[in-house]
């Protein structure tokens, strides 16, 4: 095989300077080109190895997608249909030249297109295929016995991806289906180049209402009257209220950009030629409006730190929209110090705060579940005493998600005062202690794997220094265990408690903080704490087992035991499978407190 060419000999030409997404896609050619004579040839061995996500396109050369396991049922004919009303002609032609590359040839595709692309050189695919036919309206009658595949043009499909759209349909008898995907551009010598995976985990409601759309939508059913990303969000959610959506972990899917060598050529004016197409669902800050400004519990547990506590509470006033509804209760443990009396006197005379003295040992459960108790409001926000709130009308979107009736706690996006992040909700199967905050040590403006840093979504738990409940529900299921979870882990107890219930734990990443992490009781760094809180791990282990190694919302592409989204690894067949299976429940979120499936680095079977 001829030694490929040097990048800059077939992308510099004609390029802008200015084009910092053509260098970006230089940097990952560059690392393509270095890897290409050092490939794994044994697929076992790449397998088993921890990719970085800088090199998930040397990943996805080194291990290709696997077909899935046969079965003796026959699926239907899918019919994709093709949204091309806003597109060129050179992306409509890649998405039908993966149509064709299936390995499952019973298909027929509809490409729905104005004019200009009905009579241009694209449209003789149909000429040559029978499976292919151009439409110039985007309505269609319903077809009995067929299930839809919806995407764009533009969208270029593995060819195992129809094979497992119909297998997940098949085996689950779900409503819908959806897959992982990435983006990419074409490249003569590497195919194409990969980059920015959308690794999905089980459905969340929350991320498609706020434009986290999939790529493709595969449907159980009559063929919707749209297509293009506005009807697939539809449709997903419409599915998810007749049935259940599951997910296939596999990169089925790739998002085409514009190709290096051709992006020094000239534009076409906006909508030339175009049709106007579905948007985006629209990002929406809460579940519903908000419901006539319902009383805030804001409990804040401390013990002396005046200046900390006067922060928290000013920024806590001056950020919310209406700061005359929160009833904020500072849980005094055993303060001493002058400053401090003088604060919680000023507090109390002003009207400020309540201040519940607790006499007793330093336990955050209790105290907290004792500041609870000392409000009736129908919300409670358990904030620590070093919190700067920094989200302008943070109350609304506390009363707006807390409005939805299967959202149970709202976790917040915290920031260390260097800002990089410190909490952005809390992984499942990672770290020394098998539960790690998201993003830790990432700076503020990365967006994180598929932008899970700054999207809302569910998540298994966030992390108690902000933490919004429902009194209800916090009631239901019994308040923080001040018994058994005195201080480190009672955060994830509860919001597990709270997703056996069948309530929701969600990321909300607009409201934001600066959380001092540690200012008061400092870290866990001597023999004793550290010893301490494993003590109060080792309880929550067991009452709650393999639940805290299996995280619905973390795709089985993530190798765990490490920091989260670190490592790129290729889930095996029963990974896979036990995956799909989940998806498809009725309730994929609920605690799992068996065994989980084992996170094994490669299938031999």
């Amino acid at each position: 095989m001829p030694a490929a060419r040097p990048a800059t000999d077939r992308i510099d030409k004609g390029q802008s300077t200015h084009d910092d997404g053509a260098a970006r896609w230089r940097k990952i050619l560059a690392v393509a080109e270095a890897f290409a004579s050092e490939r794994l040839a044994d697929e076992a061995l790449a397998a088993s190895l921890g990719y970085p996500i800088e090199a998930y396109d040397q990943f996805r050369r080194d291990i290709a997608v696997r077909p899935p396991p046969p079965s003796s049922e026959k699926s239907s004919v899918p019919t994709v249909l093709v949204d091309a009303r806003d597109t060129e002609p050179y992306l409509l032609r890649a998405t039908l030249r993966s149509l064709q590359d299936q390995s499952v040839g019973d298909w027929s595709a509809r490409v729905i297109a104005p004019a200009a692309i009905c009579e241009g050189p694209v449209a003789s695919f149909a000429d040559t295929d029978p499976r292919i036919h151009f439409k110039s309206s985007a309505a269609f009658s319903p077809v009995a016995g067929e299930h839809a595949i919806l995407l764009d043009a533009g969208t270029v499909l593995d060819p195992e991806a129809l094979a497992w759209f119909s297998f997940a349909l098949l085996r689950t008898g779900a409503a819908a289906v959806f897959a992982d995907e990435d983006r990419g551009v074409a490249d003569p010598d590497f195919g194409l180049l990969r980059a920015d995976p959308l690794l999905f985990g089980m459905f969340d409601e929350a991320l498609v209402s706020h434009g986290v759309v999939p790529a493709v939508v595969a449907l159980a059913g009559p063929l919707p009257d749209q297509a293009g990303a506005g009807s697939r969000g539809a449709a997903l959610l419409a599915a998810a209220g007749r049935g259940m959506v599951a997910h296939v972990p596999r990169v089925l899917v790739t998002r085409l950009e514009v190709p290096l060598v051709a992006r020094g050529g000239r534009i076409d004016a906006p909508g030339e030629g175009r049709e106007e197409t579905p948007g985006e669902p629209a990002a929406r800050t809460g579940a519903s409006p908000a419901q006539g400004g319902r009383r805030i519990a804001v409990v804040i547990p401390t013990r002396d730190e005046a200046r900390l506590l006067a922060r928290a509470i000013q920024s806590l006033r001056s950020t919310a929209s209406q700061p005359d509804r929160l009833d904020i209760v500072v849980v005094d443990n055993r303060s001493v110090l002058p400053e401090t009396t003088a604060l919680l006197d000023r507090l109390i005379m002003a009207g400020t705060a309540r201040v519940v003295p607790f006499d007793s040992a330093f336990n955050w459960s209790l105290a907290s579940n004792r500041g609870a108790a000392a409000s009736d409001a129908p919300l409670i926000v358990f904030a620590n005493n070093d919190i700067e709130m920094l989200s302008a009308g943070w109350d609304e979107l506390v009363e707006d998600w807390l409005g939805q009736s299967d959202v149970g706690a709202v976790g917040a996006r915290l920031l260390y005062p260097d800002r990089t992040i410190q909490h952005a909700g809390i992984a499942f199967g990672f770290g020394p202690t098998g539960t790690e905050h998201e993003g830790r040590g990432v700076p503020a403006p990365d967006s994180g794997p598929g932008g899970r840093y700054t999207s809302p979504h569910r998540v298994s738990a966030v992390t108690g220094a902000f933490l919004a409940v429902r009194r209800s529900d916090f009631e239901q299921v019994g308040g923080f265990d001040a018994a058994r979870l005195m201080i480190g882990h009672s955060d994830i107890d509860l919001c597990l408690r709270l997703r056996d219930a069948g309530r929701t734990i969600l990321y909300c990443p607009a409201i934001q903080a600066i959380h001092h992490e540690g200012a008061t009781r400092g870290r866990n760094e001597t023999q004793a704490a550290i010893a301490w809180d494993e003590g109060e791990r080792i309880d929550l282990v067991k009452r709650w087992g393999g639940a805290l190694n299996d995280d619905p919302g973390v795709s089985p592409y993530w190798r765990r035991g490490e920091r989260p989204f670190a490592f790129l690894r290729e889930p095996t067949m029963r990974e896979i499978l036990a995956h799909i299976d989940r998806s498809a429940r009725a309730d994929p979120w609920r605690p799992h407190k068996g065994q989980s499936v084992p996170h094994h680095a490669t299938d031999m079977a």
